[in-house]
C-alpha cells in the first residue's frame, strides 16, 4: 500500500467512525445476527462512549486510531511520512510469527471474554 492510499484509507475509515459515533446511527452486528454469539469486537463502541464496565477493552485501540488523522494532516502539511513509516514498522512486527501468534491469542482470549460476559 502506498503512502497516499494508506492516508486516504485512514481518513475515510476515521470519518466513517466519527459519523457513526456522532449521529448515533445504530445497526446490529452482522456476525452476532448470523451466529448468535458476539464478535471479537463486540462492545467496542460502548467502550469508546465511556462504558468501561460493559465495553470491550479493544476500544482503547480504536480510540487511539481516531488520533491518526491528526498525524496524517501533519504529514501532509510538512510533506512527511511519519504515519506511513509507523504503519510499515507495525506491519513488519505483525508479520513475525511470534508476534502474530501473540496477537491472535489476545483476540481469541478477548473473544472468549466477550462471550463469557454476554455482550
Amino acid at each position: 500500500m502506498s503512502r497516499n492510499q494508506l492516508y486516504f484509507t485512514i481518513l475515510i475509515a476515521c470519518a466513517t467512525g466519527f459519523i457513526y459515533l456522532w449521529t448515533g446511527i445504530g445497526f446490529s452486528c452482522f456476525f452476532k445476527s448470523l451466529t448468535g454469539i458476539p464478535c471479537p469486537a463486540c462492545g467496542t463502541t460502548r467502550f469508546i462512549q465511556g462504558d468501561f464496565i460493559q465495553g470491550n477493552p479493544f476500544g482503547i485501540f480504536v480510540g487511539a486510531a481516531f488520533l491518526l488523522p491528526i498525524g496524517v494532516v501533519i504529514d501532509f502539511l510538512r510533506g512527511g511520512d511519519r504515519v506511513f513509516r509507523a504503519y510499515l514498522w507495525a506491519e513488519d512486527k505483525c508479520r513475525q510469527p511470534l508476534n502474530a501468534a501473540l496477537l491472535i491469542a489476545l483476540v481469541v482470549l478477548n473473544w472468549i471474554w466477550t462471550i463469557y460476559k454476554g455482550l
